[in-house]
């Protein structure tokens, strides 16, 4: 009886530390897959004329959300998206989930426009973390894409200041980016623009 007992704790171990480091699972960052030609590093804030990304194709990811389910950007499908990347730990973040989640739930946002949220630059040595709580707490209903633990979702868009987005029309190109905070209106705005 005793052998065995050990046999299955031994099992018992091995499956813990298997499952453990697969970073898929009950992680905070993900393993998603980028397909396609990285965007042009963001220059800042300007008019989309100025911009070197604007016309050109978005990357394709799929990844999964902090329950383990597929979420992918699609620039193939025919649908335009604002795509949001959101740092736990930026402030101005903070300021931006709620006030955009208020309008989603005031029965705000555009026909036909998905937004889609990259959760991407985590730090358990930073505020606010872990960013699956604060998504939580926020109620946000978007859905939400863990980057690796390299931001490779955020390189693969251009890398912008948070909160950054980067709109992609119903043809899969870049329409425009924005770094900062947006105010409601001017989201609103943006999300017409590329609206099909």
């Amino acid at each position: 009886m005793l052998p065995v007992v050990f046999v299955g704790v031994a099992l018992a171990l091995i499956a813990a530390i298997v499952f453990s480091s697969d970073r898929s699972i009950n992680a905070e960052t993900g393993v998603p897959e980028v397909t396609g030609e990285a965007l042009a590093p963001h220059p800042g804030n300007m008019e989309p004329a100025e911009d070197p990304a604007v016309g050109t194709a978005a990357p394709a990811v799929v990844g999964e959300d902090f329950g383990g389910n597929t979420v992918s950007i699609d620039p193939t499908d025919g649908s335009p998206k604002a795509i949001m990347f959101l740092a736990h730990w930026c402030p101005h973040c903070q300021a931006e989930v709620p006030r955009v989640q208020a309008w989603l739930d005031g029965g705000g946002g555009v026909v036909g426009v998905e937004i889609v949220s990259v959760l991407t630059s985590m730090s358990s040595s930073q505020p606010n973390y872990p960013p699956s709580e604060w998504m939580e707490r926020e109620g946000w209903t978007s859905p939400v894409i863990r980057d690796s633990d390299n931001s490779e979702i955020l390189v693969a868009y251009g890398s912008g200041g948070f909160p950054y987005y980067v709109f992609v029309d119903a043809d899969g190109n870049v329409a425009r980016r924005s770094a900062g905070e947006l105010d409601i209106a001017t989201l609103q705005t943006y999300m017409e623009e590329i609206a099909s």
